[in-house]
């Protein structure tokens, strides 16, 4: 997310050319952590725009504008969240790790396929580390837990991507709606 905190500054003000240069700059990473919880392509834009209109009404109230980014994922995340809990469904996430250069197009779509496989809470921590590149500290923020627990759940999800890609368990496709083991729930 490239903003800086002048940006955040000067939209904070009532600065009207500020505060629309900051939505342009957010509502990329705000649609690509929404797609990544609810997959769905309107839904995630329903729920950036819902989430790009919450900063709107609640940016006065950020007192370290250096921390933008965390709080900004974690409205992003809570808009998907009541979302999901809204409609009751839980649909595949659209994982960054399959975008590495370095992986043929078919360790790409093996890694999507197990990422998919996980429970929701191991996707975000998932994608919000290797896609967003965020440290445990601002992750456990965007989550409401400790940043013990999210090393805990990188643990997890690594040990079982691991596996589901070394027995091939998870590279098998789904079409259509998929829904999880662990069904709708919020990530704590």
């Amino acid at each position: 997310m490239d903003v800086r905190p002048a940006q955040v500054v000067a939209a904070q003000s009532g600065d009207p050319a500020a505060l629309a240069e900051l939505l342009r700059a957010v509502w990329p990473d705000a649609y690509r952590l929404a797609r990544t919880v609810v997959a769905d392509h309107a839904t995630a834009e329903d729920v950036a725009q819902d989430a790009c209109a919450q900063v709107l009404d609640a940016l006065g109230g950020l007192r370290d504008p250096e921390r933008f980014a965390p709080w900004f994922l974690r409205i992003v995340v809570n808009a998907a969240n009541g979302r999901l809990r809204k409609a009751r469904r839980d649909r595949t996430l659209e994982p960054a790790l399959a975008s590495s250069e370095r992986l043929s197009a078919d360790e790409r779509i093996d890694i999507r396929n197990a990422v998919d496989a996980l429970d929701r809470a191991s996707r975000v921590v998932i994608v919000l580390r290797y896609y967003y590149d965020l440290k445990s500290a601002d992750i456990a923020r965007i989550t409401q837990s400790t940043p013990v627990t999210v090393r805990w759940r990188l643990m997890r999800a690594h040990r079982r991507l691991r596996a589901m890609l070394e027995s091939g368990a998870a590279v098998a496709p789904s079409f259509g709606e998929q829904r999880y083991a662990d069904g709708p729930q919020t990530i704590r």
